[in-house]
């Protein structure tokens, strides 16, 4: 009886520890990279501020100018993203082998792109342009950022590759310093050029190209001295990044692929809906622009949160213990729905706030004040959605469902009647704008069904040898689940 007792209390021990050492991991991680993005955001915010005090079609100019930025980012946040599900069940097992050999086919492939995407800008502005509004004034400015801010995409694509790995084996304040650091230069730079200050010409909207591409080349220097000087956990050479082994980049394009195609088709589906919102007027355009940069900036923690959730599932899940993994993901996804009522609470405080910083017409204004109202709500439902698809299924190697639910939500849904309401049924643009998010909700419902019935948890590692291979949770790990 005495003995009994004595290992009901031990275990209660190990349980209190294990949650403990779960809490302080995901605060680790989830605040800085929650910091890390507000950093990024916050640039975007003050791009916009800047160009829009230029006038409503020079901020609707840059923002379609950006949509092939954003679908590069998201590209690269794809590659990097598959490759954190492999990195964080390496780092469970501690294989630094492994893990420096996936940032070498990271890096390699996300240069590769990043060359490609810069080629079409540069050489097809006008039509990239065109794809998304048919206003010639917007066309005009939006040519004029496109072929300078292009320059940027490509160390861009080596650091964000970096950054977004690196997290995976518990490193995230280099990423803070390196945004720290470009925050300041690209304002800087951008107020410098976009008004023609301290003896600098004045460019106007190419001016916020120029000041973005100093801030990337200074995040470049950054990461490479810090990467070749200071790091211990992963290894960056030149032979991983021009030759690796055929089963780590099978089991990459394994688990990376559905996540690259998951963002992919959600990126192309976002830049749908600003095609047809561009299509409806510009004030459509400026006002969903402005929601879109409070909604990031404010919901930095969701994102923050999201990614400590990958790497905590997937390093139980490579440390084989999958019932914390299992329990660790059902507290970390109540705890983001914590995290955004508090959010969406702030959204709503602060509206008022994000809309005084812009010079627009009182009928973007109008328009603008429902749809921040519809956002607030939205954020609910994205936190669920962020917590599970990218930080649970991710995490526990499940990225074929979450790749389906994320295109038949987007594709299936969304798009179809955000078209419908702007073009058929002629709706405000916050009613189309609830409908052109209408897939968050959808999604949120379908994740928490998956989530209880455990079939995310998988097994994405090898031995050191290459001998093994990835599959469902081992049965023999079942009983410990009950």
């Amino acid at each position: 009886m005495k003995d009994h007792r004595r290992r009901k209390g031990e275990h209660g021990m190990e349980k209190t520890i294990g949650h403990k050492q779960m809490l302080k991991l995901f605060l680790t991680i989830a605040l800085p990279v929650a910091l890390q993005n507000l950093l990024t955001y916050a640039v975007g915010l003050m791009d916009s501020i800047m160009v829009g005090s230029l006038g409503e079609v020079q901020l609707s100019a840059v923002t379609v100018a950006g949509q092939p930025f954003f679908l590069f980012m998201m590209c690269m946040f794809g590659l990097s993203s598959g490759a954190c599900v492999l990195i964080s069940q390496y780092w469970g097992k501690k294989d630094k082998d492994t893990i420096s050999r996936i940032f070498g086919i990271v890096l390699r492939i996300a240069v590769l792109v990043g060359v490609g995407v810069t080629a079409v800008a540069l050489l097809f502005p006008h039509g990239v342009m065109g794809l998304y509004t048919n206003e010639q004034p917007v066309i005009e400015y939006g040519v004029q950022y496109l072929r300078v801010v292009a320059f940027s995409y490509i160390p861009f694509a080596f650091t964000n590759g970096y950054l977004t790995c690196v997290r995976s084996v518990e490193r995230v304040k280099i990423a803070v310093v390196t945004y720290s650091i470009s925050f300041v230069v690209n304002v800087f730079f951008n107020y410098m050029f976009i008004f023609g200050k301290f003896g600098a010409p004045a460019l106007g909207v190419a001016g916020a190209g120029v000041g973005t591409i100093i801030a990337r080349a200074a995040e470049l220097v950054i990461v490479l001295l810090y990467a070749l000087k200071k790091e211990t956990r992963v290894t960056l050479k030149w032979g991983y990044i021009v030759k690796n082994e055929k089963w780590i980049l099978h089991d990459y394009m394994k688990f990376s692929m559905p996540v690259l195609v998951n963002e992919m088709m959600w990126a192309v589906g976002s830049s749908a809906t600003t095609a047809i919102l561009g299509r409806m007027s510009v004030s459509a355009v400026a006002a969903v622009s402005i929601v879109s940069t409070a909604f990031q900036i404010v919901t930095v923690f969701i994102y923050g949160a999201a990614s400590a959730t990958l790497v905590i599932v997937g390093k139980y899940i490579g440390e084989r213990k999958f019932a914390l993994a299992r329990k660790s993901a059902n507290w970390l996804v109540v705890a983001n729905i914590v995290i955004a009522a508090a959010t969406a609470a702030v959204f709503l405080l602060l509206k008022d706030t994000f809309m005084g910083f812009y010079t627009i017409t009182l009928e973007t204004r109008e328009a603008l004040d429902m749809t921040m109202v519809v956002a607030a709500v939205i954020i609910l439902f994205y936190a669920v959605n962020m917590a599970c698809i990218v930080g649970v299924f991710r995490g526990g190697g499940d990225t074929v469902f979450a790749m389906l639910l994320d295109i038949i939500a987007m594709w299936g849904v969304a798009v179809p009647l955000g078209a419908l309401g702007a073009f058929a049924w002629g709706l405000s643009i916050p009613l189309v704008y609830f409908l052109l998010r209408s897939d968050e909700v959808v999604k949120a419902f379908v994740c928490l069904v998956r989530m209880k019935s455990g079939k995310w948890l998988r097994v994405v590692t090898r031995n050191a040898d290459g001998t093994g291979g990835a599959g469902p949770m081992p049965p023999e790990s079942s009983q410990v689940l009950e």
